[in-house]
């Protein structure tokens, strides 16, 4: 979950790390393929889902890698998976997949844009509605990645459009209470309320949420616990 992060600056917003590392041309080549598939069977659900997160993941590396010319390819890659995403939801309303899907790859479109273009596009509702449903039907989907994104979208909502950092802690907590003693946990769930511990001047307990996410190699972490007085 690298960015698991949406609304990514809505959802710098959104994080979420890979199972194994795959590099730039495998996950380009995953993501052509499933686009290919998508696009010739528009009925199809989990073809559909699986086109989206393709994008999101080969996009998501364009974004964090800054590779070469990455805003543009990653504006398009992303757009598709909002595009295959949406697909996926209305084919099957109550499945996790494209509601799930379709708000990260919101995430990686709103990184390549402006906060304020993503707003003026009204994407805030749709990342919300994706989250929201998405944790509604099975929250533990991909090792909790609905609870985390959820409660990003929250934190890092622009004050304006409605940021509740309340329900953003709530989020984090259930998801160190739910996932915390677990070897696969996501540091970023400790990354993020750390982040918001600074950021609502409880400093000793910001502290030790980013020492227990820079333990366990969490590189943001680490950056913030270093401007931490």
């Amino acid at each position: 979950m690298k960015r698991i992060l949406l609304f990514s600056a809505i959802i710098m917003l959104i994080v979420i790390v890979p199972a194994f590392a795959q590099n730039e041309a495998e996950l380009k080549a995953t993501y052509e393929n499933a686009v290919k598939l998508a696009a010739a069977s528009p009925q199809d659900y989990a073809l559909n889902w699986q086109a989206a997160q393709a994008a999101r993941k080969y996009g998501d590396y364009l974004v964090s890698h800054g590779a070469p010319g990455w805003k543009e390819t990653a504006r398009a890659v992303a757009k598709d998976g909002m595009k295959y995403g949406e697909i996926a939801f209305k084919l099957n309303p109550t499945g996790i997949e494209g509601w799930y899907w379709y708000g990260l790859c919101v995430g990686t479109y709103s990184d390549c844009v402006s906060i304020i273009k993503a707003l003026a596009e009204g994407l805030k509702g749709k990342t919300q509605m994706g989250f929201e449903n998405a944790y509604k039907f099975d929250k533990t989907y991909d090792n909790g990645g609905p609870i985390l994104s959820l409660g990003r979208f929250w934190q890092v909502l622009p004050a304006i459009a409605g940021q509740d950092r309340k329900k953003a802690e709530q989020l984090f907590d259930e998801y160190i209470n739910l996932f915390g003693a677990s070897p696969n946990a996501n540091s970023d769930a400790w990354y993020f309320r750390g982040q918001l511990y600074k950021d609502t001047g409880r400093t000793a307990q910001a502290r030790a949420d980013l020492e227990k996410a820079a333990s366990m190699g969490n590189e943001n972490a680490k950056k913030l616990l270093a401007e931490l007085k």
